[in-house]
């Protein structure tokens, strides 16, 4: 197998996106695979034997709302099959990508909310990341599995697709970058944190190499704080980008989803126990980075 640096990798996905791993393809393996289906996804630990595993698949927010009956079968009984798999063919590590969404309703006047405090999600996406987490750490506690779940904001960066509540802290930018008109689908004073999505790979690489560091399962991870505005975003996207054409249309559904989230979280535990914290905390230079890599990338990113 080839490898990335000193790491041999195998992505796996539905939809192989050829396009956004072209400067990678020679270096990684890719491999087609549906979460639900226990065969696909026992057929790959059993070849490829991982050691770790970086568990991204899931059905997002609004289309898990549209279409429930294959939000169940992806984010529920997908993380079924890949725990088990990790269970039986020996992969010590999972590192499970869970969400701000596992949050949801009863959180009203608490501004920043930490991983110990009660979840009500309203959303089944919301409700399949609580699951998944719990999920992840009865196999922590019966079978010894390294389970670690990262609480993330809402993540931005070049190529990202919309079909979640969150998306619209990535258009801004991206459409913007490309010299795009977007409508803002919330409205203008709804915040919910962010976080770039270069820290969270980076954050990722730090836990697969320190997994003994990760005291606690659950960890939230955010980027600038405090969270901006969607005005906010819009504003200093535009003073990088001045003729940028951005227009506020909410959406009720898109914004009573969005509003079910915190405001901010609380990052004490991630930098107490991992000694982490972003690299991008500054929103202007997240903003700087995100349009330079949608604009030297234009064949890879654009949407």
């Amino acid at each position: 197998m080839v490898g990335v640096g000193r790491y041999d990798v195998v992505l796996c996905d539905y939809v192989i996106n050829e396009g956004l791993i072209k400067d990678i393809r020679n270096r990684v393996e890719v491999v087609r695979c549906d979460v639900s289906n226990p065969y696909d996804v026992y057929e790959i630990f059993k070849k490829y034997r991982p050691d770790a595993v970086v568990h991204l698949a899931a059905l997002l927010s609004a289309n898990a709302e549209t279409n429930p009956h294959i939000g169940f079968r992806v984010n529920f009984e997908g993380s079924w099959n890949v725990y088990e798999a990790a269970r039986i063919f020996d992969t010590k590590t999972i590192v499970y990508p869970s969400s701000i969404a596992a949050y949801g309703a009863g959180l009203e006047g608490k501004e920043v909310v930490d991983e110990e405090i009660y979840t009500l999600p309203k959303t089944l996406y919301g409700v399949s990341k609580q699951f998944n987490e719990m999920l992840g750490m009865w196999y922590y506690w019966r079978y010894g599995v390294n389970f670690i779940a990262l609480r993330l904001a809402s993540v931005i960066g070049p190529g990202r697709k919309d079909g979640g509540a969150s998306a619209y802290t990535t258009l801004i930018i991206q459409k913007a970058a490309q010299g795009e008109p977007y409508e803002i689908p919330v409205e203008e004073d709804v915040r919910i944190p962010i976080v770039y999505i270069k820290d969270v790979t980076d954050l990722i690489i730090h836990i697969l190499e320190n997994p003994s560091k990760a005291k606690s399962r659950i960890y939230n991870v955010q980027g600038p704080y405090p969270s901006p505005t969607a005005r906010e975003l819009a504003d200093t996207v535009k003073s990088i980008v001045p003729s940028a054409q951005l227009m506020f249309k909410p959406n009720p559904t898109i914004t009573n989803i969005v509003k079910t989230w915190p405001r901010d979280l609380s990052m004490d535990r991630i930098k107490n126990e991992l000694g982490w914290a972003p690299k991008y905390g500054d929103l202007k230079a997240l903003i700087q980075d995100f349009i330079n890599e949608v604009r030297k990338h234009p064949d890879i990113f654009t949407i």
